[in-house]
């Protein structure tokens, strides 16, 4: 009882702290004003493509078509649009490096805090701020796609496909917050960690834009789904899945993310805290 007390209390301090976060409410507006420009743009062609008079005017009317879909594209790549993974990755580096910085977790740990509930407290904190930004932005995204459409009903059959998204994007961010999470805990400042995250991100698309590129030469780049932080690509799909899509959805972001807390908590567990 003592113990499940014990990490209750270092999860609400956690909460408050992160509540307090200036960060929080930073990523929120940036992330709402990435959507209202990923709209914006969408509205400004839509504008500038008038009714096309078939058959004489075919060939605007399919490119009319085409881009309507990019609302639902808008809608279902929800968390691409408004930059979701990228805010909770900084959000994350700036909460755990403070933490580390102001020597707050030093003190927990004297006092003979249970560093299993410190890591996993923090790893719930970001987890629910990950959801919460989840929900705000797939709402968001829904109204402004309600507003012009994407020129189909809405049945329940798009109603399945959007909650389909929701659910897997949500996990591959909740997976790529595991993977920030871990390299927080190992480099133990907010600088030192933001630079981690920021460069390994970098690195890792440049060798997926390698490998795409040697795709569209012949070359079979299906296993890029497979690699860290791929699966956002392939979650906010509408098409039904392959065995490799659905293996690389599903199972990856699980997998990474049982690999980055691993690593993070032994870690955290093993080396002093100076």
């Amino acid at each position: 009882m003592r113990n499940t007390d014990g990490m209750l209390c270092t999860l609400k301090s956690d909460l408050f702290k992160l509540k307090k976060h200036k960060s929080i409410w930073i990523g929120l507006i940036l992330m709402f004003v990435l959507i209202l420009f990923a709209y914006g743009a969408y509205w400004l062609g839509l504008s500038f493509l008038t009714k096309a008079e078939f058959p004489s005017d075919l060939d605007q009317f399919i490119t009319q078509q085409e881009f309507i879909k990019l609302g639902l594209s808008n809608l279902t790549n929800f968390s691409e649009v408004c930059g979701l993974t990228l805010f909770v990755a900084i959000i994350a580096c700036l909460f755990i490096g403070k933490d580390f910085s102001n020597g707050a977790i030093r003190l927990c740990v004297s006092r003979g805090a249970n560093r299993v509930h410190l890591y996993f407290s923090k790893w719930i904190s970001l987890a629910m701020l990950t959801i919460a930004y989840s929900v705000i932005a797939i709402i968001v995204c829904g109204i402004f796609t309600a507003i012009k459409g994407y020129g189909e009903t809405f049945t329940a059959h798009h109603f399945g496909l959007l909650i389909r998204c929701f659910v897997l994007q949500t996990l591959c961010n909740l997976s790529t917050m595991s993977i920030v999470v871990m390299l927080a805990f190992l480099c133990r400042s907010s600088g030192s960690s933001l630079g981690a995250t920021i460069g390994g991100a970098i690195v890792i698309s440049l060798i997926a834009g390698l490998i795409t590129g040697l795709g569209s030469l012949g070359s079979d780049s299906s296993w890029i789904y497979f690699m860290p932080l791929q699966q956002n690509s392939v979650a906010g799909l509408t098409v039904n899945y392959n065995a490799a899509q659905l293996c690389a959805v599903i199972i990856m972001p699980i997998v990474y993310g049982a690999i980055a807390t691993a690593i993070g908590l032994i870690s955290f567990l093993k080396r002093d805290i100076k």
